[in-house]
């Protein structure tokens, strides 16, 4: 008997430490936070999962890393690369992944057999992280020096922010009914960070989300001291 309860002990003290462990794991595994998301953490919508589950069984954060600066053995810095700012829907990203970069520089291999649903599940996973990872930069770079003409001038031409709004439209007053960084903010993301679950972003949002992967700092410096006028 003294032995019956004691391997009942045991047995009954190793399922415990496996229930803890497996409620962890889970408890961290559903947690939609953060750059983190190619590391293991659930992506915000069904669609950015599937394009995070392809990340990651392709091994795409090992070279370029789960927040996409890593550089090892020369790969490049997707959040700042200039062809997957232009990319759409995995136009320029896609025959890239396909057809790999053989050369002794990179040696980033062939996904010859990703399918075109995958290539644009994946190419939208690495634009919601460098979503992510240029609105962090943005809201913590130093902006203070900027020109607000030089910014007028960017809002009516290159940043195309006249065709949809108005300083003395829906823009009227807007640096009074907010603090420097709540305008930051909504400025770089006006709908929040957080895609919205099962709904696709408008073509306002989608504009802005364009413009997020592309600004150049000294821009947002500018457009910010505009607006900052704008009272």
């Amino acid at each position: 008997m003294p032995v019956s309860r004691t391997l009942t002990s045991k047995v009954g003290g190793a399922f415990l430490m496996f229930a803890m462990a497996a409620a962890i794991s889970s408890a961290q595994y559903v947690a939609p936070q953060g750059p983190k998301d190619a590391g293991g953490y659930r992506a915000p919508t069904e669609q950015l999962e599937q394009g995070r589950k392809i990340f990651v069984e392709s091994s795409c954060h090992f070279c370029h890393g789960v927040d996409l600066t890593q550089t090892n053995m020369g790969s490049a810095d997707l959040l700042h690369s200039p062809i997957v700012g232009a990319d759409q829907d995995g136009n320029l990203i896609g025959p890239i992944v396909k057809a790999g970069l053989p050369n002794l520089q990179t040696s980033m291999p062939s996904f010859y057999d990703l399918s075109d649903q995958d290539i644009l599940y994946l190419a939208r996973y690495v634009h919601y992280l460098r979503q992510q990872g240029r609105y962090r930069e943005l809201m913590a770079a130093d902006l203070s020096t900027g020109n607000a003409d030089a910014g007028k001038s960017y809002f009516n031409g290159p940043g195309g922010c006249s065709k949809c709004h108005s300083p003395t439209g829906d823009l009227a007053h807007i640096a009074s009914r907010y603090d420097a960084k709540t305008l930051r903010s909504k400025f770089l993301m006006p709908n929040g960070t957080a895609p919205k679950k099962d709904a696709s972003p408008s073509a306002g949002a989608q504009q802005h989300l364009r413009l997020l992967e592309n600004y150049d700092p000294s821009d947002v410096a500018n457009l910010l001291a505009y607006l900052a006028q704008v009272r």
